[in-house]
């Protein structure tokens, strides 16, 4: 019993840094329900999880981390990059024919959409971090 109570309390998030802020592309909030990723770049210690946001209404984003949900993220540098809204049909007809739906990336330049292209690293710290994304 003794291991397993460890387990859980080495599993905790207790570690997580606060982290919101807004993303802004040419200058415009980003839009509404786009996905934020901060992924954490190669070589990154194990204890950091990649940690993943929804864009609100005008352009404020917050972080959450690993299956939990769990607010923020462990501090550390990461890769950012943007998953633009999912049509309303898209996973409907995604089982129609053999190619998947097209996705539209709205103003989302197409070098944010993957960790590797991403130019964007930016360093969590301890505590709140507030990080604003500028495209």
């Amino acid at each position: 019993m003794a291991f397993s109570s460890l387990a859980t309390i080495g599993c905790g998030q207790s570690g997580n840094a606060t982290v919101t802020g807004t993303v802004s592309i040419k200058g415009q909030p980003a839009p509404e329900g786009v996905g934020i990723t901060f992924s954490p770049v190669p070589g990154s210690p194990a204890e950091q999880l990649l940690a993943t946001g929804r864009i609100d209404t005008q352009g404020k984003y917050t972080l959450f981390s690993g299956n939990e949900g769990t607010p923020g993220a462990r501090p550390g540098k990461y890769k950012v990059f943007l998953s633009p809204k999912p049509s309303d049909g898209a996973y409907m007809e995604s089982g129609k024919g053999s190619q998947p739906p097209k996705i539209d990336l709205g103003p989302i330049p197409k070098e944010y959409t993957l960790p590797e292209t991403s130019p964007k690293e930016v360093e969590v710290k301890g505590g709140e971090n507030t990080i604003d994304i500028q495209i």
